[in-house]
């Protein structure tokens, strides 16, 4: 990967907390889950929304693209989990299958299968096409926060607060594996590119990397000091990405663990991160209610126009808001006739 020069945009992205994002396959689409209940389509050059999504009642806590970028799934606290046509912003289906609020959403590599993992401590694994519940799968005690399958879509990876992590067989639904993950409840988890390791993101602040063919620990990264909320891995398998509750986003070397740079500019917990298919971009999500793109390689001629469109956008956006403030409070008389006992009270007309 060049190397970082740690320059980023924001753009606001929701009235509430952005907990997950998701680039579509050819890099183009952003989708956002926000805790204003709505799912947001952005196109990324302009940095404006293409669609906003009403339908969850509640907040969303997770957005997935279809391999092929037709659809996305998303999963919030009204337990469903909804599918959307990314060219319209049309629902296309919505079902419930868990009983407590939906954390993860993750497509089958070939996307015919969607997986979703809840606070219920279940997975269920639908058809994407519409909607049909295959199977649920039982077996954790505990919140289930981040489900993954693997590189083949056979296997599929769940990652718990039980604090353990479970591969089960996506045929039969059939537990084949459990590790104990030294304490740490999981808050995601991501297959590396080539399929052979698997990265999770824990309460502690560390950030594991385990080899699941010898089921043991590769290494840990623990220079976050507060939970880690997402670990992702750039497109060629060559970093990882974290983001945190202590504000920041650290690049690590995924061969080394070394820590290669630190990223500062959230004001709040980091939530969710996301590369871009091509790796020279990194997304991120927070508390703090903005989308920031960050340009991760210098020669890339594309931050000064990126940079501009989300600047200007940012702009029109507070423009538009500015100006509908000013028609509201011009619909709203300056000042009210006091009447009964307020209007006794405090001089008005009796």
């Amino acid at each position: 990967m060049p190397t970082p020069h740690w320059r980023s945009v924001p753009r606001t992205a929701a009235t509430d907390t952005i907990y997950g994002l998701a680039l579509s396959p050819d890099g183009q689409r952003l989708a956002t889950a926000s805790w204003d209940s709505l799912v947001k389509i952005w196109d990324v050059a302009a940095g404006r929304v293409e669609h906003e999504m009403q339908g969850h009642d509640g907040r969303v806590y997770t957005v997935r693209f279809h391999p092929a970028g037709q659809w996305v799934a998303s999963g919030g606290t009204d337990t469903t989990v909804r599918l959307w046509d990314t060219a319209t912003g049309a629902a296309l289906w919505s079902q419930s299958g868990h009983s407590s609020l939906v954390y993860s959403v993750d497509f089958q590599p070939g996307g015919e299968l969607l997986a979703s993992g809840s606070e219920d401590g279940t997975i269920c694994i639908w058809t994407s096409a519409d909607g049909t519940l295959v199977r649920t799968i039982e077996g954790h005690p505990q919140y289930v926060q981040g489900v993954v399958f693997s590189i083949d879509g056979t296997r599929l990876v769940s990652g718990s607060r039980d604090c353990t992590m479970a591969v089960w067989d996506v045929d039969s639904g059939e537990e084949l594996l459990r590790l104990d993950v030294i304490n740490n409840g999981i808050n995601s988890t991501q297959f590396s590119p080539d399929g052979t390791r698997l990265l999770l993101s824990n309460v502690d602040g560390s950030i594991g990397l385990w080899d699941l063919e010898k089921g043991g620990l590769i290494m840990e990264m623990e220079e976050h000091t507060y939970p880690v909320w997402s670990a992702v891995f750039s497109p060629d398998g060559k970093t990882i990405a974290s983001g945190s509750a202590d504000k920041t986003i650290v690049l690590w070397d995924a061969v080394t663990g070394a820590e290669m740079s630190r990223l500062t500019g959230h004001e709040k917990d980091v939530y969710c991160v996301a590369f871009s298919p091509d790796g020279k971009w990194l997304y991120s999500g927070s508390v703090d209610k903005h989308i920031r793109a960050w340009s991760l390689d210098s020669s890339d001629p594309r931050w000064e126009t990126l940079s501009t469109a989300w600047q200007t956008a940012e702009a029109e956006d507070a423009k538009t808001a500015a100006a509908a403030a000013i028609a509201l409070a011009e619909q709203t008389p300056a000042k009210a006739h006091a009447s009964g006992l307020f209007g006794r009270l405090f001089g008005g007309k009796r």
